[in-house]
């Protein structure tokens, strides 16, 4: 990927940003929050949803569109919405 992609890439503010080990994970420009269980946790990013899937969650830090969960994480799922516009 060129320079420029990658740029443009990083700053597009509409797409989820994901970082993640296996105890923590960050999720950017979160929206809402649209499900949350003992197992599972799903977040509006636009026209994306994340779901993280994992247990003993503790989520951390809400801030500007940025959350901050702690706990066992076994696995995360990206979705888009079923709109003509392809984000």
């Amino acid at each position: 990927m060129k320079l420029r992609e990658e740029m443009s890439h990083d700053l597009n503010f509409r797409q989820p940003r994901v970082i993640a080990d296996d105890k923590l994970t960050i999720i950017e420009n979160v929206t809402a929050i649209v499900m949350i269980s003992e197992t599972s946790l799903t977040v509006s990013a636009g026209k994306k949803f994340v779901t993280v899937r994992g247990s003993g969650f503790v989520i951390k830090e809400i801030f500007e569109g940025r959350l901050l969960i702690e706990g066992t994480i076994q696995g995360i799922e990206f979705f888009r919405t079923s709109g003509k516009d392809k984000d």
